[in-house]
């Protein structure tokens, strides 16, 4: 009787040691296949987020394209184009998108340092530097990366500057919005007073009444900013300056939901007017105004 009871005891802990294990499996795979669905979940949104942004870029990309097409000869880039006009927010799929449209030859081209005995654009730089209430600082002192030819590289990024120690993360994030990496020169129907102040000796608020009287649709050719009444006291070098641009950058914001996305694309207008992208880059989002 007593060995019949202890085989029923043992039975019954067994029985119920394999209920636990059994129930530990279930929950391990209900708690595997939940993380499984709310990654699958973030996937999507992310999908979601990246493929409103590109929709964006598409839809600037169109925009230059237009602008591009519809300028005449000699093809100029100006603020009155539609591409410089206030975007929208957009609300696509439940989502929203702002596009903002930036002109890289409206910024000071990091690249003509590089060039020997550029003294022009070595005295434009200072000058930057000096209205936009920054230190004094000489990128020329820096060495030029090399590839493996052992030539010297093009700036890859700006950032680069803050191989300088007179360059810090504050410095850099104030500079930045200031000084491209592209090629080209300054384009005068697009640069901020900051940038035209830098041209030669005038002041800031002489570069703002300078940006105020320009014409709606920019200058025809450079040899009519340099006769605007307003530089008659001035000698400014021509070189280095234009009235047109092919490099182009697009800052797309993106919201889904609780999810937000920038994307920053570098666009180029290619001789047929296309418009290419050169590169994309994730940044920190901006949050949208309310």
């Amino acid at each position: 009787m007593v060995k019949a009871c202890r085989q029923r005891g043992i039975a019954l802990i067994s029985v119920l040691l394999i209920t636990s294990l059994a129930t530990l499996i279930v929950s391990d795979m209900l708690a595997r296949q939940r993380l499984s669905l709310i990654g699958s979940s973030n996937q999507l949104l992310q999908q979601q987020l990246w493929q409103l942004a590109l929709s964006g870029e598409a839809w600037a990309r169109g925009q230059l394209r237009d602008d591009w097409r519809d300028e005449p000869e000699p093809k100029r880039v100006h603020l009155g184009q539609r591409w410089a006009q206030n975007t929208p927010v957009f609300d696509i799929d439940g989502g929203r998108i702002r596009i903002q449209l930036q002109d890289l030859s409206a910024r000071f081209n990091l690249g003509t340092l590089r060039t020997p005995n550029d003294r022009i654009s070595r005295l434009r730089y200072q000058r930057l530097l000096q209205v936009l209430g920054l230190p004094p600082h000489d990128p020329t002192r820096l060495p030029p990366v090399r590839g493996f030819d052992g030539k010297p590289l093009a700036w890859n990024d700006s950032s680069e500057l803050m191989r300088l120690e007179a360059v810090d993360t504050a410095v850099m994030e104030r500079l930045r919005p200031w000084v491209r990496t592209t090629p080209g020169a300054l384009n005068l129907n697009t640069a901020p007073a900051e940038q035209l102040a830098s041209l030669g000796k005038l002041d800031l608020a002489q570069a703002v009444a300078l940006v105020q009287a320009r014409p709606a649709d920019g200058y025809k050719t450079v040899q009519e900013f340099l006769d605007a009444p307003a530089l008659k006291q001035h000698e400014i070098n021509s070189q280095g300056l234009d009235v047109s641009s092919r490099y182009f950058q697009a800052v797309l914001d993106v919201e889904l939901g609780d999810r937000q996305l920038r994307l920053i694309s570098r666009l180029r207008i290619e001789p047929d007017g296309q418009v290419s992208v050169l590169q994309r880059t994730l940044a920190a989002p901006s949050r949208f105004p309310e």
